[in-house]
């Protein structure tokens, strides 16, 4: 069943969200970049998705696509900062994937995708282990490259997505819904706040989200502040909480209440951050894992290696107030 992702059902927030109740320190900071083979494989990079899944012990990274058909590629890793062997697999009918998100059920994934120039349209796929794709839904009517890049799924199966950035200029809100695995019915639509022009000019947006708790996502703005080929982002932590459904509620319009998420960087220089996921317990803390987009490095010719955009892998270790 599409997903329709334009018609008028919102929800009403009511009251105050909850307080925090963790921040964020640096733990590790690694350049997948720097990998001998990785360097060597010309489908590695453009990195837009990251997925940890504990029960095997696994990794799983999607690219966007290096070429101008932008090919999507999954890869696998025991473990990031070995990565002498992994598994690649090419996906087919899937071009420029933006996010994935392991099934809670089985052994497949979930992706959406954003295609197209001047207009954005996409998709949402699930990746069954037999590399077969089917679709969920589809999307369209954003500006370029401001689509659903964003996905997260709870303990009750529904498929959380967000806009990466509002479907009108003139608006400020980005677009979120929850979407059931089990049904396949949208069944919450709301608006999240952004900051449009924090930059200085519009680019500005969501580029992922995870489940924090039980109906708290978490959001994460990435924030271009320069000029392409600096490399300045700004990266930067929100969490949100979705209401419940309630009777009589359907018609109603709901905008959720934002709050930053203290997050100490260790001076790191971050780059163009697209991916995020929950890693392994480490030292007893958990772990936010983000993982960036180096554009297979096609703003960075003119420059020295050592100046590239990185296929940057970033620890962090969660610690509750």
């Amino acid at each position: 069943m599409k997903i329709l992702f334009f018609l008028t059902l919102f929800l009403f927030l009511s009251g105050q969200a909850d307080a925090q109740h963790f921040r964020l320190e640096l733990l590790k900071v690694y350049n997948l970049s720097d990998s001998a083979s990785l360097k060597n494989d010309p489908y590695f990079g453009g990195l837009s998705g990251i997925e940890y899944v504990p029960k095997r012990g696994k990794w799983y990274l999607i690219t966007d696509g290096a070429d101008s058909t932008r090919q999507s590629y999954l890869f696998e890793f025991d473990s990031l900062f070995n990565s002498q062997t992994y598994k690649r697999w090419k996906l087919d009918s899937v071009r420029s994937a933006e996010s994935i998100r392991a099934s809670r059920t089985d052994s497949s994934f979930y992706l959406s995708t954003e295609l197209g120039e001047g207009s954005t349209y996409g998709q949402f796929l699930r990746l069954k282990k037999d590399s077969t794709v089917t679709q969920l839904g589809t999307y369209q009517g954003f500006r370029d490259n401001k689509g659903f890049e964003a996905m997260a799924i709870d303990s009750s199966q529904v498929l959380w997505s967000v806009s990466e950035w509002p479907q009108t200029c003139r608006d400020r809100y980005c677009q979120v819904t929850g979407y059931s695995l089990i049904t396949g019915d949208t069944l919450i639509r709301a608006l999240y706040p952004i900051d449009t022009v924090s930059c200085g000019f519009p680019d500005n947006g969501v580029s992922e989200i995870l489940l924090a708790r039980d109906r708290q996502l978490l959001f994460l703005e990435r924030c271009w502040t320069g000029e392409r080929d600096q490399s300045n982002y700004a990266i930067n932590l929100f969490t949100a909480y979705i209401p419940k459904l309630q009777p009589g509620q359907e018609n109603t319009t709901n905008i959720l209440e934002k709050n930053p998420v203290s997050v100490n960087w260790g001076g790191v220089h971050l780059d163009n951050i697209e991916g995020m996921s929950w890693g392994p317990i480490i030292n007893g803390f958990r772990t936010l894992v983000l993982v960036s987009d180096n554009n297979f490095n096609k703003f960075d010719q003119k420059k020295a290696p050592e100046h590239w955009q990185q296929s940057q892998l970033i620890f962090l270790k969660l610690i509750p107030d």
